[in-house]
């Protein structure tokens, strides 16, 4: 039988109940990146979701309508959580994927529409960052230089596209990725939602690997799993200070390798500068 005998059907959603309560509790820790909560409002969206009463379209609808209510007085942190962490779950129950920096944009734009201000949704932006760290005593990470991100993004996706991973992954498997991840979030190629854009790519880019991985490090570490990505792009050599790879690397082995690492915030502060 021929391929053009055989017709297209329109992607549908496969996820079962467990995978839909894995979704909400991905998306609802990620937002502890940026020090946000979501609301009990969610939890009741995310409850109806997960038993199937509504699909993630309708449950991201139900999001949108309750705080396009102009009446409502809510905190504007939890409207952020609230509608980021819907978007994430449509992402994730979707699971639609391709290997590109525009990847990138599109889930930046998927996830912050009408969240961040116009000019910066899934765009690169277009000034340079600092940004005061506690764990770097108040210093921040240099990040790459704005004029030159799709020069940076090309060079790391052109190094990560020629490498072949094997399952179950190895130590070079995991300091690879580790050192993908790193990179992708060094450039920090948009001017807000960098850490919760990459966590998203991670969970697409793996799975369109067939890889199952585990969720519960995004789900209770997903603090440590940004300032894992400080200390990979830090560096004082006159203190000696340099990246230190490990604590990233022990947080994607606990997510791909079942590693049972002990993950404490407190162990990724530099006490040199302190």
């Amino acid at each position: 039988m021929y391929n053009e005998e055989i017709p297209y059907k329109e992607k549908k959603s496969e996820s079962t109940k467990q995978m839909r309560r894995e979704y909400w509790a991905v998306a609802k820790g990620l937002q502890k990146v940026d020090g946000l909560r979501t609301s009990q409002f969610l939890d009741s969206v995310a409850r109806e979701h997960i038993e199937g009463r509504y699909t993630s379209d309708e449950a991201v609808e139900h999001v949108r309508r309750y705080y396009s209510e102009a009446s409502k007085d809510y905190d504007g942190g939890e409207r952020e959580a609230d509608v980021v962490s819907a978007r994430m779950v449509r992402l994730l129950e979707e699971m639609t994927f391709k290997f590109s920096p525009v990847m990138l944009k599109s889930i930046h734009r998927e996830l912050f529409y009408g969240v961040l201000p116009e000019e910066y949704v899934g765009e690169w932006r277009n000034c340079n960052l600092t940004k005061e760290e506690t764990i770097l005593g108040g210093r921040s990470v240099q990040y790459g230089d704005w004029n030159s991100i799709q020069d940076y993004l090309q060079y790391d996706f052109g190094e990560e596209k020629g490498y072949r991973y094997q399952y179950p992954f190895r130590e070079a498997d995991i300091r690879r990725f580790s050192q993908f991840i790193s990179g992708i979030w060094q450039t920090h190629p948009f001017r807000e939602g960098n850490t919760r854009t990459t966590a998203m790519f991670i969970q697409l880019y793996a799975g369109s690997m067939g890889l199952k991985i585990t969720n519960e490090p995004f789900r209770k570490n997903a603090v440590f799993f940004r300032d894992a990505l400080v200390r990979s792009n830090f560096s004082d050599i006159p203190k000696g200070i340099y990246p230190d790879f490990s604590y990233l690397e022990a947080f994607f082995e606990n997510v791909f390798c079942h590693a049972g690492h002990m993950l404490s915030e407190m162990d990724l502060v530099c006490r040199a500068l302190l």
